[in-house]
């Protein structure tokens, strides 16, 4: 799911291209959903859109669950997770006639966005402007927004609007 090194056929998303290269990270909220509305309207609008879906499930350090469960066990538990979500929401591109890319990535979340925004030299990444996102209670957008990083944060929100 998402291995970079099958990407050769990636096409840079330069600023005199106008392929717009989103990243949008989903979990289990009905809200990370709202950066797929925002994907079909720039493709409803003419836009050449390129899609990558990520799925980022922190490391799992509790002595809790390791006393019971392998780091693979819990590293499986959350792939079969995410593939869950990831189908869904391709499935949602698919019946718009976007193509999209999975991908998962086992980091904290913030850096594991920014890192893979970069290595896929995407032009946005695509959040909802939401201050409680299911793995992100302190609100995903604003941690993307403080942390310095080369690819422009896009807050979208319920509709798929871009929210200012």
């Amino acid at each position: 799911m998402g291995n970079l090194a099958d990407m050769k056929y990636l096409h840079p998303a330069a600023p005199g291209n106008d392929l717009q290269r989103l990243l949008i990270p989903i979990d289990a909220s009905a809200e990370s959903r709202w950066g797929l509305r925002h994907a079909v309207q720039l493709a409803a609008a003419g836009q050449p859109v390129d899609v990558c879906l990520l799925y980022v499930a922190e490391p799992v350090r509790n002595w809790e669950v390791l006393r019971f469960y392998s780091e693979d066990e819990v590293r499986q538990h959350f792939q079969e997770r995410a593939a869950i979500f990831l189908e869904e929401a391709a499935e949602t591109l698919h019946q718009a006639g976007l193509p999209c890319r999975r991908f998962f990535r086992e980091a904290d979340p913030v850096g594991g966005i920014i890192d893979l925004a970069e290595e896929l030299q995407c032009t946005a990444i695509v959040v909802p402007a939401t201050h409680c996102l299911g793995l992100f209670p302190t609100g995903l957008g604003r941690k993307l927004l403080n942390r310095q990083g080369s690819i422009p944060v896009t807050l979208v929100g319920a509709d798929g609007s871009t929210v200012v």
